[in-house]
């Protein structure tokens, strides 16, 4: 029977756990290196090969890893009691340094990237294999020592028990599982139902309305859709599931249970109701505003902004409900998380929560808007309110700096503009074409304020403040290199310019871990993003921002 471990042991303030996250998102970058590179700089068609199920086979390989990779990580928040060991004493003495483990873990994205030198791969698939098999081999072990001895990471299979067997499987076999559920998601009765609840929340507009039962076809003005198997809601009910098990899961020792386990189907029939509402608004902006805006913005994005906003909803009523959690003196000293009055005064909330309305705001303007930077008007004063709610936490910083920062950020401007200019960028119409004068100045004026006071602080806090400073806290050179990386790493995953946004969040961590203010990363950021707007303004091409 393992002892149980004090929760200030699991916080991933430890050196252990710090080391785990550092080594896990290097991971992923590497991975996503890989996959970049031979996306992009090597174009491999399976179907080239004379063996294309091997090559089949060596693609997926990648996919298993990740699914490995998310379900322990799901693991080490649903049973942290396996992995107390890694803030433990005795991990400390045997695993790798910092040094050695990036050393190792370089090595082996230079083995997986070995094959790029390669003209042509197809002749044979040997060499490919043995690069991406060796090179991942070699940096996963080395993130799992550089983290705690193998042999712990052993003991979590020994200790699992059968359903860690059976989820390994899973994970192992989530290709073939996928391939089986591309044409699962169809379920005969449910999709009717859907079918009929859209004709009859329809009926509700004015208009023509035609309907086909046998076909499946709904008309409404002269806009037909099929309701086919991929509109019964199923593939919703499946997302909404696997987020309301893994919050029970995090959350299973504060959560009264069996009660709680109401989530589950409330979560379904509200995924179900969304998702009837989700067609009948298509339907309606087909026929009403847009087909365009219907079929190439609202279709494409309305599932997963409708499902984002589930599932915050969710975990956000169900802090909310104190019935579903138990009391303080029956879940061993951890009272129910139900938010304060004080939220707008925690910084970890600032921090996080106007990034938060940033990323969904983006996605409603790709909802809703052929052209999403057409809408960008109306995404500033969300992020407005978003920072104002924690006024009280930004009044608070020192917001003086020195002259480096806002130096720095020009030149990282100027690189970020000659990247751009370097791969190629367009000049298409600009977002405020045909908007007429007043309209297209308030447009610019709101894209700068967007721009240059708002998108850097909202930016900065998330990436440096909290992912740098507050969560990793990194300690000695190469662990501020290693935490740098990490949140270069995830800023670059918010921009399309990915080499360009990397680098420029190396620059900001490092003006950030100088003096470790939060001021000097956001003057910098906001510098660059000036530059940035100046250009596009000069010469018109507003994709540079």
């Amino acid at each position: 029977m393992p002892r149980s471990v004090p929760v200030g042991e699991l916080s991933f303030l430890a050196i252990g756990w710090r080391r785990l996250v550092v080594f896990g998102a290097v991971l992923l970058g590497e991975l996503l290196v890989v996959a970049f590179c031979y996306q992009f700089l090597i174009d491999i068609e399976c179907a080239g090969f004379t063996q294309p199920q091997a090559c089949f086979a060596v693609r997926e390989g990648f996919s298993r890893l990740l699914s490995l990779a998310l379900l322990f990580g799901l693991l080490i928040a649903a049973r942290p009691h396996l992995f107390g060991y890694i803030a433990r004493g005795r991990a400390r003495a045997s695993r790798m340094s910092h040094v050695a483990t990036l050393g190792a873990m370089l090595v082996g994205l230079a083995l997986m990237l070995l094959p790029v030198l390669w003209r042509d791969l197809t002749t044979s698939l040997t060499p490919l294999a043995l690069a991406l098999a060796a090179g991942a081999g070699i940096s996963v072990t080395a993130a799992l020592i550089g983290t705690a001895p193998l042999g712990c990471w052993l003991s979590v299979l020994r200790r699992g028990g059968p359903w860690l067997w059976l989820a390994i499987g899973i994970a192992l076999l989530s290709p073939e599982l996928t391939q089986l559920l591309n044409g699962a998601w169809g379920w005969p009765p449910l999709t009717a139902a859907t079918f009929a609840l859209v004709v009859r929340a329809l009926a509700f507009f004015p208009g023509e309305l035609f309907s086909d039962p046998g076909g499946l076809v709904i008309g409404f003005e002269g806009f037909l859709v099929h309701v086919g198997a991929p509109c019964s809601g199923l593939q919703g009910f499946a997302l909404i599931t696997l987020v309301m098990v893994g919050f029970i899961a995090l959350e299973q020792r504060r959560l009264r249970l069996p009660l709680a386990l109401i989530l589950l189907p409330v979560g379904l029939l509200a995924s179900f109701a969304l998702n009837v509402l989700r067609i009948a608004l298509l339907i309606w902006i087909g026929a009403r505003i847009s087909p365009d805006l219907a079929v190439n913005a609202f279709h494409s994005y309305a599932g997963w902004l409708l499902f984002t906003l589930l599932s915050l909803g969710m975990i956000g009523a169900t802090y909310l409900t104190p019935v579903l959690w138990r009391s303080q003196a029956a879940s061993a000293g951890l009272a129910p998380p139900v938010p304060s009055t004080t939220f707008r005064n925690d910084l970890v909330t600032a921090m996080l929560m106007p990034l938060v309305v940033l990323l969904l705001s983006g996605l409603f303007a790709s909802t809703f808007f052929v052209q999403p930077e057409t809408a960008y008007p109306l995404r500033v004063p969300a992020m407005f309110v978003g920072l104002a709610l924690f006024h009280s936490v930004w009044s608070a910083l020192d917001w003086r700096t020195d002259l480096l920062p806002p130096v720095v950020g020009v030149a990282v401007g100027f690189v970020w503009i000659a990247a751009a200019v370097a791969a190629g960028i367009d000049a298409p119409d600009p977002p405020f074409a045909g908007l007429g004068l007043a309209a297209a100045a308030i447009w610019v004026v709101l894209r700068l304020i967007g721009t240059v006071l708002l998108v850097p602080l909202i930016e900065e806090a998330a990436f440096r403040g909290y992912l740098l400073g507050h969560l990793l806290k990194p300690s000695g050179s190469a662990g501020r290199a290693c935490a740098a990386l990490v949140s270069a790493t995830a800023f670059a995953f918010l921009h399309d310019s990915g080499v360009a946004a990397f680098v420029s969040g190396l620059v900001f961590a490092a003006i950030y871990l100088r003096r470790g203010r939060l001021a000097d990363a956001v003057w910098a950021h906001a510098a660059a993003n000036l530059v940035v707007f100046g250009a596009a303004a000069v010469t018109g091409k507003w994709g540079l921002i």
